[in-house]
């Protein structure tokens, strides 16, 4: 049975693939596609926010595989199909097979672990990387075997090679462990097994460093960048409970759309109402749900990064408790048929529906150098052209970033005045404008240089691409 739910797994997230790709994902691409594997970490990184693996597992998938969307994407195809195995392993392990079928079906079709299954970017690897320790930790709780130790210790250092926020995962380990009182033999493998991930994080310190002083000097500049990461406040914890439920559906703040959403949350309320009944069968997985929300969400009051896609980790831990809860209902066998034709509702709108895929760069570059001329150039209030431009584009001569970081208007105009020169036809993109440029200083100084919109065009999630002569 695992493996017919395996299978329905991996055609849910192969459908699509060739979406073009949005801004993160590009940053991806250009990172594999551009560095060496030395150079990914001694040059991309530093500017970066995360850790190396993902950056470096996919630069040698594609050396095999090549560049195109489909190719890129398959990598966390396979790393979501996998962590679909290991809850179905997990859910065996705590209980017995017939939860993790239950819960590896749910997971399967969860709408947003089918979306990020599909994202060129590190968040099916994190949900698998802690799904795996989750399992090595259950092994050591029983059976403290040197075995054991190494395989628990060595999914603690692929989490930390993976991503920061997934190390949250720790806190969790260390409290269960005090609830479930363990001698000191067990707390000396315990502390032990954490030695290879502190050695990592030791030697990357140097370049965490430069992380953060990027990233800080980055939300100095764009004090409206600390939104887009995600801050603490009860708008995005109200997202973690909506987006694990239908995933990437845009949401239309509505009295409707509000009752649609409380009337699909029954089930899953009432689910998690039954395993909290159960909560001292199920405590891992509590545990694994809230510690990390809860961290994340009071660190964010302090660095802003609490967003329900980072907390991708969590979401085995979401659907391990509603098949726990199911389990212990009467109604389990209707639950489960709702519970699992709500995932497939909402999988589908995503998968079918056109205007919930990613952002239409591929057509809004292909639209524009279509159209370009000796006297056109493309400008952006950024510092350099944006990474899906670049990916794309045919011709990057053209496109100019013309917002520095913490540049005031005369600075922006003097971008200007080197990047417009004699041309006559300009054409800008509003994307990320209401952070890099509130003011609308690039726009201003158009007009001031003698140009004028012409045209406006739209494209998916980009926004307006308009055409300024003079």
């Amino acid at each position: 049975m695992i493996w017919l739910i395996l299978l329905f797994a991996l055609i849910l997230r192969v459908i699509n693939l060739n979406q073009g790709l949005w801004l993160d994902e590009a940053i991806s691409a250009l990172a594999a596609r551009d560095y060496s594997y030395i150079g990914i970490v001694r040059d991309f990184l530093p500017g970066d926010t995360h850790p190396p693996l993902y950056y470096l597992s996919l630069k040698f998938w594609t050396e095999f595989f090549g560049f195109s969307e489909i190719s890129l994407r398959s990598l966390s195809v396979v790393f979501g199909v996998m962590t679909v195995y290991v809850v179905y392993l997990i859910g065996r392990k705590v209980k017995n097979k017939k939860l993790g079928i239950i819960a590896s079906l749910f997971f399967a079709t969860a709408p947003l672990h089918i979306y990020y299954s599909q994202e060129v970017r590190m968040y099916a690897l994190s949900a698998l990387a802690v799904s795996l320790s989750v399992y090595g930790y259950l092994f050591v709780l029983k059976k403290a075997k040197t075995k054991n130790w190494i395989l628990f210790s060595l999914s603690l250092l692929f989490i930390g090679l993976v991503d920061y926020l997934p190390l949250l995962i720790l806190p969790v380990f260390w409290v269960y462990a005090c609830l479930k009182k363990k001698g000191k033999s067990w707390w000396r493998g315990f502390l032990l097994s954490h030695l290879p991930l502190l050695a990592f994080l030791v030697v990357w310190f140097p370049i965490f460093y430069k992380q953060t002083l990027g990233s800080r000097a980055a939300l100095i500049s764009f004090p409206a960048w600390g939104e887009l990461l995600g801050k603490a406040n009860l708008k995005e914890l109200s997202l973690v409970w909506i987006k694990f439920i239908i995933g990437r559906i845009p949401i239309e703040q509505n009295f409707v759309f509000g009752l649609l959403i409380t009337f699909v949350s029954i089930p899953f309320v009432y689910a998690l109402f039954r395993g909290f009944k159960q909560r001292r069968n199920a405590g891992i997985f509590w545990l694994w749900l809230i510690l990390p929300l809860a961290i994340s969400f009071l660190g964010s009051f302090f660095v802003p990064g609490f967003s329900f896609f980072r907390l991708l980790f969590v979401l085995p831990a979401f659907y391990l408790l509603i098949t726990y809860g199911v389990s212990k209902s009467k109604f389990a066998r209707p639950l489960i048929i709702v519970i699992l034709g709500l995932n497939l509702i909402f999988s589908s709108v995503y998968i079918f529906n056109q205007k919930h895929r990613r952002e239409d760069w591929r057509g809004a570059v292909n639209f524009v150098e279509e159209r370009a001329r000796e006297d056109l150039a493309v400008l952006m209030a950024f510092p350099e052209p944006f990474a899906p431009y670049r990916w794309y584009s045919k011709n990057t001569q053209i496109a100019h970033g013309v917002r520095g970081f913490g540049d005031s208007k005369g600075q922006v105009a003097s971008r200007l005045e080197k990047a417009v020169g004699k041309q006559q036809n300009i054409y800008t993109f509003d994307y990320l404008m209401d952070v890099s440029d509130p003011q609308r200083y690039v726009y201003q100084g158009l007009e001031d240089f003698g140009f004028f919109q012409k045209e406006v065009y739209n494209f998916r999630g980009i926004g307006q691409v308009r055409l300024w002569e003079r």
